[in-house]
């Protein structure tokens, strides 16, 4: 059974004299374990639907499902309170915050755990920081680090809560090959390893090529 499912999803984005199909009639089916790229030009609508996908944004039509729920009836708490249990998100430009250290980053996505002790909180963080290999920078800031680590402090601030699915928007787009390459072989064993479900966003070829399946769009239409 498919742990995502889109059907006939359809986005539009409209101001007072312009009306954008940023997605057109997307019916997508991932698995549980899979580890699914999304590529396609600049303005395509990958961002837009991975957005879709995280219950970041609603679609215009269409029906969103995430492990058998759908959201589209969910109150605002109720729908945060999924998201952060299910959905652990990477972004191309980390969005950690600099006046925080490592471990404190990391503990963030926690706070919002009910029934979830500060102690329990810091053995989290500390065992998802020992997982990505940075345990010994868990005191430093992000100023501190390189952009490969900064990348694998967000990729352990995504697993902290333990989600099935991780959502990752260009994970390697500001790093250079090789620190983008480190980055590939965590998110591939968070894959094989742990059995994560990944959906990633990438313009790489060689990246996507890693990865069990390629979708791609074009002009916001499914067309492989």
């Amino acid at each position: 059974m498919a742990i995502i499912e889109l059907k006939e999803v359809n986005k539009v984005f409209r101001t007072d004299e312009v009306e954008t199909q940023a997605l057109e009639n997307v019916n997508i089916d991932i698995e549980k374990g899979e580890f699914v790229s999304i590529m396609g030009p600049s303005g395509c609508g990958k961002s837009t639907l991975l957005n879709i996908i995280g219950l970041l944004d609603t679609p215009t039509s269409g029906t969103v499902t995430i492990d058998a729920t759908t959201a589209a009836n969910m109150s605002d708490s109720a729908l945060a309170a999924f998201r952060n249990a299910k959905l652990g998100f990477v972004f191309q430009s980390f969005h950690l915050i600099n006046s925080l250290n490592v471990l404190d980053n990391v503990e963030l996505p926690l706070l919002y755990r009910s029934g979830m002790s500060a102690s329990e909180r810091t053995a989290r963080a500390k065992q998802v920081l020992e997982r990505v290999g940075l345990s010994h920078r868990m005191h430093h800031r992000p100023s501190q680090l390189s952009g490969g680590q900064c990348q694998r402090v967000a990729i352990a601030r995504a697993i902290a809560g333990n989600p099935e699915i991780i959502l990752a928007d260009e994970p390697t787009g500001n790093l250079d090959s090789r620190m983008g390459s480190e980055v590939m072989q965590l998110l591939n064993e968070l894959n094989r390893e742990d059995g994560r479900t990944i959906v990633m966003v990438t313009h790489n070829d060689e990246q996507a090529r890693m990865t069990d399946r390629i979708i791609r769009l074009y002009d916001g239409r499914q067309v492989q």
